[in-house]
């Protein structure tokens, strides 16, 4: 079986009832126009616009983290810092960790709020922790102000024996975090140029937490691998990244403005806000006709049947509904039997309440002739993670191509970047007195 297969019954009016989904017709045409897409491709690597394209190739990567990993001293708690791509993979990771796994725990930071921060300084034993920074660009003002401080921990707690406990992941160019693990003798590894953050994840980016929290990081780059492959087909059937872009190419072009994932499972939620990371700062962007892509929202399992279903449902019809579930999710404990009149699940096990869930919400959309279409993978395993991760990075830019945009760079983001700074520093000086400006403007207030 596919690790990654992706069904689209439920997205079109054929299924839906004329008039009420998405027109077939519209979807082949938009496949249609990626039939060249391996082709495509190899003139996008080429260029050296499509370096992304072949990290599953490369295990030298996963071997290292792995030999790191191992040579490491035993550590029971991991501090991960950095932000964007940098910490969204890893939470991925960190929830399709083996049940039953404790240590070492892995803590995702992605933020300067200091109580997160403080909580883990007060409550970690340096003396068991292992830290992380990651940053392609070195700069990054989050990691940048949190991994100093971990670091100091660490270093105020154990002298020169800190150093064996922090390793950092920077761009391969020269930059200020990787020049200070050279200097401080840190563990360090590379993003390779040409790799943005929100497709690093089959990087050091993603396989090293990976290996930190019990999976193989060679089984996340097979699962990409044969997923690789696949995007490489000229046919819709068979490529599951050209018909996910296809889809919502013809989706937003419907006037469809707002794309949902929603993964059912625990394991699979994280998925959401990766997923919405790589989309909305891939594809919002100008367009040959205008502001172009779909606002991603990211849903989560039978939470949000009792939030957003409602809109859903009876809401504008304004949105494609893109599912996730794992094929073979573990059936867990039954709901005790005999107990049918508090709860009407009684005698059956939770796994099969949840897939349940899952197909009601898909049929209640298609009564109320909303689109959907669901993505199954395999298992929630790191294989079919690779499958995953891999097929909406080719999908998105499948899908800027469709809309005439550049998936790569984020220049909507560099202004807000640059204007923190000023902020802190006061330069450069004349958006610094922007800023006060700003700071200086009358509010309206409301009581």
């Amino acid at each position: 079986m596919p690790r990654l297969t992706v069904d689209l019954t439920f997205a079109f009016d054929r299924a839906l009832g004329a008039g009420r989904g998405l027109d077939v017709s519209a979807y082949e045409a938009e496949a249609a126009r990626l039939s060249d897409a391996g082709l495509w491709l190899e003139e996008q690597r080429s260029d050296g616009r499509a370096d992304w394209f072949d990290l599953p190739l490369d295990a030298a990567p996963a071997e290292a983290v792995a030999a790191w990993l191992d040579a490491a001293p035993a550590s029971l708690d991991v501090v991960l810092v950095g932000i964007g791509g940098s910490a969204l993979t890893a939470r991925v990771v960190r929830a399709i960790r083996p049940v039953g796994e404790v240590a070492p725990r892995l803590h995702v930071i992605d933020t300067v709020d200091p109580r997160p921060v403080q909580e883990l300084l007060q409550r970690l034993d340096p003396a068991a922790t292992c830290v992380i920074g990651i940053s392609k660009s070195g700069v990054t003002l989050e990691m940048g102000a949190v991994f100093l401080v971990f670091e100091a921990w660490l270093t105020d707690a154990l002298g020169a024996d800190a150093a064996a406990r922090l390793a950092v992941i920077a761009g391969a160019q020269d930059n200020p975090l990787r020049a200070r693990a050279l200097a401080k003798g840190y563990a360090h590894f590379a993003v390779p140029t040409g790799i943005g953050g929100r497709f690093s994840g089959l990087t050091p980016v993603g396989l090293l937490p990976a290996a930190c929290v019990g999976l193989d990081p060679r089984a996340l780059l097979r699962g990409a691998r044969d997923m690789r492959t696949r995007c490489l087909a000229s046919d819709a059937a068979t490529n599951p990244a050209l018909a996910l872009a296809a889809v919502h190419a013809a989706a937003a072009e419907a006037g469809r403005s707002v794309a949902v994932l929603w993964p059912y499972g625990e394991a699979l939620k994280p998925l959401g806000p990766w997923w919405a990371q790589l989309v909305g700062e891939s594809l919002g962007k100008p367009g040959p006709s205008g502001p172009a892509g779909m606002t991603p929202l990211a849903a989560t399992g039978p939470a949000d049947q009792h939030s957003l279903l409602q809109a859903l449902v009876e809401g504008p019809d304004d949105k494609l509904v893109v599912f996730v579930t794992a094929e073979s999710a573990e059936a867990g404990p039954s709901v005790p039997a005999g107990e049918a009149a508090l709860c009407l699940a009684s005698g059956q096990p939770l796994g099969a309440v949840l897939e349940a869930e899952r197909e009601a919400t898909e049929f209640a959309l298609a009564a109320a002739g909303r689109p959907s279409i669901t993505i199954r993978l395999a298992a929630a395993d790191a294989e079919s993670l690779g499958a995953f991760l891999f097929a909406w990075e080719a999908a998105v830019v499948f899908w800027g191509r469709l809309l005439g945009v550049d998936p790569f760079g984020q220049p909507g983001v560099e202004l807000g970047k640059r204007a923190a700074a000023a902020r802190l520093t006061g330069q450069p000086a004349d958006l610094a007195e922007d800023l006060e400006r700003h700071r200086d403007t009358d509010r309206t207030e409301t009581a």
